[in-house]
């Protein structure tokens, strides 16, 4: 059996290492048109902090490594022409064939705005890994520089230049910050610290237009600013445009996929950001562009091809990081998004510390339906709080109350982990 995967980064990785451990007298191959596979995305807010300082970091997995550990087939600068689905078949750009029993679509997505082209030389995505070096120069150029959108990866960058003496705006059309994952009271302090560093942040406004000549305007309703450069990094969509004439898309360009991420082709399926997938609480389609989402899926089709057909139960969003010196995260429901909840919900505050010996406080918020169940935890601290980001994620999994999660044994060390109980608090308190 032959399987070609179309794609390097972790879904199409994930999807390899996977098939290899169900499949293992199978042929993997695995095409990606860059020169390099395993590019991290927010590799290049790392390295503007100088948390890493060579290319190779950039990457986590190689073509060698994938070749010597997993005997993976790994065709670098590869792209795809067209496909043909009742041929079995893909035809690259430089002309070479290559035929499969099953193929796996996992290309990802990227930062788009409108008609903008990637060679634009003053706007650029920085999920590009290849324009990496460009990039960096045209930074080190700039003087003022707009992000356009305030999601994860707008706030990263705004933090990896804020010490390079720039002047930085930041764009967002929603009306908070990290609006997909946090309501507005949990990231009140981040929007402090953009404050505080001189960050204007620019809320409920729409970038219209981008007009480039020897600067970049960009135009919202409401103002018209020229920059030395502008960074996309508004919400991420798939190019789906290559497979649009022989797969069924959806409305938003997703590549359609039933329950066992099978396209509308046989023996070709679809993962990770190419595609919509169930959002648990609500049960509604949802685009996810997350890698956790990216690597549940790949697990999930490697299953289906090996034989055992495994239904994709979706994903709880779970999603984290650390901005301006707070750590941040959140799985479940919102409560701003609640409305599509089917049952009526609740709401607490609640507090806790980092461990035993750190008593830096964590403030919760969480958001249980009518049965206590919780189906909503965000949290905050100047502290490591992502094994309790872990915790709640299980617990909402699992449909526990707030009392088993209490209740349930979990690892305990003074150092690193505090004895779960949780202290209530009255509503939304963010001092420090």
């Amino acid at each position: 059996m032959r399987v070609v995967i179309v794609g390097g980064s972790f879904a199409g990785i994930h999807t390899a290492m996977a098939l290899r451990k169900h499949c293992p007298d199978s042929e993997i191959i695995l095409i990606e048109k860059q020169a390099k596979i395993g590019f991290i995305p927010s590799g290049i807010n790392l390295l503007l902090k100088k948390e890493i300082t060579e290319e190779k970091q950039l990457y986590w997995m190689t073509k060698e490594k994938m070749e010597a550990f997993y005997n993976v087939d790994v065709r670098i600068n590869t792209e795809v022409a067209s496909l043909g689905t009742t041929t079995n078949t893909l035809i690259l750009q430089n002309g070479g064939q290559l035929t499969f029993d099953h193929l796996v679509i996992a290309t990802g997505s990227n930062q788009q705005f409108k008609t903008i082209s990637t060679e634009s030389e003053l706007i650029r995505s920085v999920r590009d890994a290849h324009l990496k070096e460009p990039l960096e120069e045209k930074i080190a150029q700039a003087q003022k520089v707009a992000i356009v959108g305030a999601g994860q990866v707008g706030i990263e960058l705004a933090e990896g230049l804020v010490g390079q003496n720039k002047q930085i705006h930041l764009y967002e059309s929603r009306k908070n910050l990290l609006f997909r994952y946090f309501d507005p009271e949990m990231v009140a302090p981040l929007r402090e610290e953009l404050e505080k560093r001189k960050i204007p942040v620019f809320l409920n406004e729409q970038v219209q237009s981008l007009g480039e000549s020897e600067s970049v305007t960009v135009t919202t309703d409401q103002r018209k600013e020229r920059y030395d450069l502008v960074l996309l990094a508004n919400h991420t969509r798939p190019d789906n445009r290559l497979w649009q004439e022989k797969l069924k898309l959806n409305d938003d360009g997703t590549i359609w996929v039933d329950d066992y991420l099978q396209t509308s082709a046989k023996n070709i399926y679809a993962i990770g950001d190419t595609i919509q997938v169930t959002f648990r609480p609500t049960e509604e389609k949802m685009y996810v562009s997350l890698v956790n989402n990216a690597i549940r899926t790949a697990h999930i089709v490697s299953r289906t091809i090996s034989g055992k057909p495994t239904k994709d139960p979706g994903t709880y969003r779970p999603v984290g990081n650390h901005w301006f010196g707070y750590f941040l995260g959140s799985v479940g429901i919102t409560e701003e998004e609640s409305i599509f909840y089917p049952q009526q919900i609740t709401k607490e505050y609640l507090t806790t510390q980092v461990s035993a010996t750190d008593h830096q406080p964590v403030k919760i918020k969480i958001i249980q339906n009518e049965q206590q169940q919780l189906v909503g935890a965000q949290l905050q601290s100047k502290g490591n709080i992502f094994h309790l980001l872990d915790q709640f994620t299980l617990a909402i999994e699992e449909s526990w109350t707030l009392e088993q999660l209490e209740e349930h044994e979990l690892f305990f060390q003074p150092e690193y982990r505090m004895p779960i109980p949780f202290t209530k608090v009255v509503e939304d308190t963010h001092e420090d």
